[in-house]
Order: C-alpha cells, then structure tokens, then sequence
C-alpha cells in the first residue's frame, strides 16, 4: 500500500494542506510544533479512524472551527485505488470510501494499514499502564475486528455503568445489567492479551537477534486486573466500593503488561539505551506480525523516534524495515541516506525541498 495524497483542513493547527506522498520514502523536516507530527496523525486516520495520540476528537478539530475534514489517496496497486474521506466534529465523525459512507469499522480494518512508530511509544516502559494498554489495542486491533469491537463494546458499558454509579437514584439490577453487557467483551480482550503477548514476545526476541539489538531472553509478561473467569463475582463484590468513588475500579480497563529484560523488569534494570532498543525491537515484531495478517503491507509513520539512534543501530532498524514498507517520517535534522522525498514543515505549511 502507499499513501499518495494527504489533503487535510482546519485539522490541528493546519488550516489547509495538501502534500503530495506519492514515492517509497517521505520525510517532514522541521523544528518542533510546525505540523509534522499533525500530517503524520492525518495519515494514520486511513487505517481505522482512530487517532494514536487522543481519544477524543476535538483536539483534532482547529481552534474555532466547527468541523475538520481530510482525504486521503492510496494506492494498493499499480490498478487499484481509493480515496477516504474524513469529516471530524466534537462528538462525532463521518467516513467515506470512494464516495460511499463507511458504516461499520470493524468492516474497513485491515483495508489500508498504517504502523505508527512514535516518541511515545519510547516511554513504553516506564510510562503509565493506560500507555501500554493504549499501545497493545493499537497492536492488536490494527488487524484484529472483533478485537476492536470488544474494545468498543467494553468501553461503552463501563461508561455507562460509571455514568450509574454517579446518579443519585440506582439500583443492583441496573449495575448487574451493565455488567452482563461488559463481561463477554471483557472476556474476549482478556484472552485476546494473553494469546497475543507471548507471540509479540517470540518475534521481539527473534527482531533483536536479527537487527543486532540486546534482549537477554526478553520477555512480555501479561498482567490482567481481574482474571476472565472471576470478572462476574468481582464486579459484584467490589460494587460497594464502585459507588463509594463513581467509578469501576476493577477490570480490563485496568490491565496491564511489563517487559522482562535479563529475567527482571526492564523498568527496574534496564539502561535508558537499552529500554528505547527494546520498544523499538516490540514496534518492529508488531510490524512483523501485521505485515503477515493484512492484506497489504503496512506504511509505516514514524514520528522521530531515531534520532537518539548511533548510525550503527539506525542502519539495522530500517534494514529490518526493508524495503516493501512505504515509510513516513519526520524529524528535526535530514533524513539518512537514500532518496527521500523531502518537505520543510514550518507553521504548518509543507514546501518540497
């Protein structure tokens, strides 16, 4: 696949663009907070309308403006292409394929995939739980539907359990009847975590191997919050607490995963250098395994995620890269070696260099 066209306004701080992708490597250069990382987030929108750095839509709309609209042109081959449309509002967004409404994402995903390899993800080991689990729905999702689904269905009964749990009048058959509706999603995302885990955990190792990169036999170690088969009984005993604080404090909304390095907590034991070569290594096994599940091969968006690199090392990411990837990047210095496609980015505007 390859994105060819993005044309996107009054989306960020980007009032209007329309920068022409079309070639295997593209590159924004630019200092920090001209629009780099924004046309990077456009580009990612193709895969399932989701974005990698909010849930929630009105950031993505320009300040004072109602709606923020996008088309993207892809290629999928030399006869076959399409175009998506975007139309983002607060609290609502509308997608078209080719001029055609999309009704149902779980029916587009996996059509144009997209791997977002950005500074974020470098915190992956020391950041929050809701970091990783942000990631890993991301990993797993991206060509996964019935994931995906379970993720909605999930996150919207939890809302409306905690909407219950904050009114004034309720009752247990009315949090029982909320809990009936999270619990076969709960039970599909917990499997799903425990399923996938290990097999990003043997292609993170083999990437490491391949690419030069420590591992000291890594590992990814799943940690659910409630195990599947007691979601129900907790749920029920812990409703006394739920409505004491508004929330529901147990859950897959609570899960969490580590990565292992040397039989230890990369966390705890792990240099700074050899964390980032670790997430970077777990960013590659995801490519890996979504490269083998979608029907096209993924484009890559990395977002300046190698700068701290040593040559040696940023040689061996994108020889394990390789070269059937188109691949979008920014950065704050030029691009290594090779024929890019390069774009200064300054206050949002995109000039080819």
């Amino acid at each position: 696949m390859r994105l060819t066209r993005i044309r996107a306004a009054d989306f960020r701080n980007l009032t209007f663009a329309d920068v022409v992708t079309d070639a295997p490597r593209v590159f924004l250069l630019g200092d920090n907070g001209q629009g780099k990382t924004n046309l990077l987030e456009a580009a990612a929108l193709v895969s399932s309308f989701r974005s990698f750095r909010t849930t929630d839509i009105s950031p993505l709309v320009r300040a004072g403006c109602a709606e923020a609209r996008l088309r993207l042109d892809v290629r999928l081959s030399p006869t076959d292409q399409a175009e998506i449309e975007l139309r983002l509002a607060k609290g609502s967004r509308k997608a078209l394929l080719n001029g055609t409404p999309v009704s149902s994402v779980a029916q587009h995903l996996g059509q144009f995939p997209t791997i977002v390899f950005c500074s974020d993800d470098l915190r992956l080991v020391r950041g929050s739980p809701s970091n990783r689990r942000r990631w890993l729905d991301a990993a797993i999702g991206g060509t996964d539907a019935s994931y995906l689904t379970a993720v909605r269905d999930y996150g919207r009964a939890l809302e409306g359990r905690n909407a219950l749990l904050k009114a004034e009048v309720r009752s247990d058959e009315e949090l029982r009847a909320f809990e009936k509706a999270m619990l076969a999603p709960a039970q599909l995302l917990a499997a799903t975590r425990a399923r996938v885990l290990p097999e990003l955990a043997t292609t993170l190792r083999e990437t490491c191997a391949r690419a030069g990169f420590p591992d000291k036999g890594a590992d990814l170690r799943y940690a659910p919050d409630i195990a599947a088969d007691q979601l129900s009984e907790v749920w029920a005993k812990t409703r006394s607490a739920d409505l004491a604080t508004g929330t529901t404090l147990r859950g897959p909304q609570r899960d969490d995963f580590s990565m292992i390095f040397g039989g230890q907590d990369a966390a705890d034991y792990a240099s700074e250098g050899q964390q980032r070569l670790l997430v970077l290594a777990l960013c590659l096994a995801r490519l890996q395994r979504d490269t083998t599940r979608a029907p096209t091969p993924p484009v890559i968006l990395a977002d300046d995620v190698l700068g701290e690199l040593d040559d040696t090392r940023r040689r061996a990411f994108w020889e394990e890269v390789g070269e059937k990837h188109q691949v979008i990047a920014t950065g704050t210095v030029p691009p290594p070696s090779g024929e890019w496609l390069t774009y200064r980015v300054s206050g949002g505007s995109y000039l080819q260099a």
